[in-house]
Order: C-alpha cells, then sequence, then structure tokens
C-alpha cells in the first residue's frame, strides 16, 4: 500500500501502522479534542468558569490599576493649585500689611501737608 499524504493521516491511524512515530500524549488538535471529550459536563462548566472569572479578575485588576493612576494623577494637580494659591494669599496678605501701615498712612497726611495732632484722636468706649 502506497503512503498517504501526511495530512490525511489522523493520530490513530498513524499510531496503528507505526508508518509516523506519533505520541498519543502530544498536544495534536485531535488528541485535545478526544481527551476533552472525556470531561463530564460539570467538569466542562468548571473549567470554562474557572477560565471566564481569571478573565474578569485580569480585566478588574487592570481597571483598578487605571482608576487609582488617574485618582493620583488629578491629586497631584489638586495639590499643585492648592501650593498655587496659598502663595498667592501669602502675597496678597504681605501686600495688605504693607498698605495698611501707620507708617505709609502718616507719610501720606505728611506729603499732603497735614499734621498729626493726637488731640484729635478719639477712643471708642462702651
Amino acid at each position: 500500500m502506497a503512503a498517504q499524504p501526511k495530512e490525511y493521516f489522523d493520530i490513530e491511524t498513524a499510531a496503528k501502522k507505526d508508518s509516523y512515530l506519533i505520541d498519543t500524549d502530544s498536544l495534536a488538535p485531535e488528541v485535545l479534542a478526544s481527551k476533552f471529550k472525556k470531561f463530564s459536563g460539570v467538569e466542562k462548566v468548571f473549567y470554562l468558569a474557572m477560565v471566564v472569572s481569571a478573565l474578569v479578575l485580569a480585566v478588574g485588576l487592570l481597571y483598578v490599576k487605571t482608576k487609582t493612576l488617574e485618582v493620583q494623577g488629578s491629586t497631584m494637580n489638586y495639590k499643585s493649585k492648592i501650593s498655587q494659591q496659598t502663595t498667592k494669599k501669602a502675597e496678597y496678605d504681605q501686600q495688605i500689611l504693607d498698605l495698611t501701615a501707620g507708617t505709609r498712612v502718616v507719610d501720606s497726611a505728611n506729603q499732603a501737608g497735614m499734621t498729626q495732632n493726637p488731640s484729635n484722636v478719639l477712643k471708642a468706649t462702651k
């Protein structure tokens, strides 16, 4: 009998005729299919559930990691804005102190030709 082309041999035929040294435990698609057929329905559902849960867990972890990085980025953004606002507030407080200093008022009054008269100062009492 003439040898048939390799693509027409299946695992069982090749093993019977000894034309190819094929291990029946190999990962050929036919072997995997025959081994998968040996599983019961409950086992198939269990393994499928395990694969699905692993995929869901992987996607969930990626989502959580992405959200964590997003929150950290926005936190850093808000911290920088807060530090800028704090710096501006400190500058404004300094300007207020400079503008309301008593020496500035006295200097402005002296430049306008006014004199200081302590007798005109009234104290508010309750």
